[in-house]
């Protein structure tokens, strides 16, 4: 009589859709041991807690919109840094050419004044009082020498561009000329003929080269 109440029991439970029963055989009954049974019969699955272990409920990890990905921060930062370095490198540049720019056209200007030795205005220039003059125009101050402008100055690799200045040995050891490079090979400088524009291949200047220096970046 209890047995029969008992199933009854149970089965009014699984119809009502109880999320899990467990069933066993009494202690003391012949048959196999107590064995606990679990089933889920409702149809919404049950949600893990706040600290689950969300690996053990199955859980699918964040979607890509959802979380950055591992490393995706620091790639960003990095990232953005290299634009702003890029930024900061072309600014550099484009200032650098505007000064050159500035450079061999206050260069120009002063085409056919006369040679004076140890002069430095429009009056009359030397070789290296022209140079200095031209630079302290656009803001850039030179040492007075050439020799001194040559070791002043920033060493590179390549051609002479515009705005560089080039250095010659004449009259004696070392260096002793100076004038503003144009690019292509030409250069304006205040020569025994007063300022005029020569060919780094002329006969007379491309045996007494000694090589160019940079000021403008």
């Amino acid at each position: 009589m209890h047995r029969s109440i008992l199933t009854g029991f149970f089965v009014c439970i699984l119809s009502a859709g109880v999320p899990a029963i467990a069933s066993a055989t009494e202690p003391g009954e012949q048959g196999a041991p107590a064995v606990a049974t679990t089933s889920v019969t409702s149809t919404e699955a049950a949600a893990p807690t706040d600290g689950a272990d969300l690996v053990m409920w199955n859980v699918a990890p964040p979607a890509a919109d959802e979380a950055p990905a591992p490393g995706a921060t620091t790639a960003k930062h990095r990232l953005l840094r290299l634009v702003h370095v890029q930024k900061l490198a072309s600014g550099i540049a484009a200032r650098g050419v505007a000064m050159a720019s500035t450079l061999t056209r206050n260069a120009m200007k002063f085409l056919g004044v006369r040679y004076v030795f140890g002069g430095t205005s429009v009056y009359g220039f030397d070789c290296s009082g022209y140079v200095q003059h031209v630079f302290a125009l656009a803001g850039v101050q030179l040492p007075r020498m050439a020799d001194s402008q040559y070791y002043a100055g920033k060493s590179f690799s390549g051609q002479p561009r515009a705005g560089d200045l080039v250095f010659f040995h004449t009259y004696a050891p070392g260096v002793s000329h100076v004038g503003i490079s144009l690019g292509d090979d030409k250069f304006v400088h205040a020569s025994s003929r007063g300022v005029r524009v020569s060919s780094l291949h002329d006969s007379y200047w491309a045996p007494r080269y000694v090589g160019a220096k940079r000021f403008v970046q």
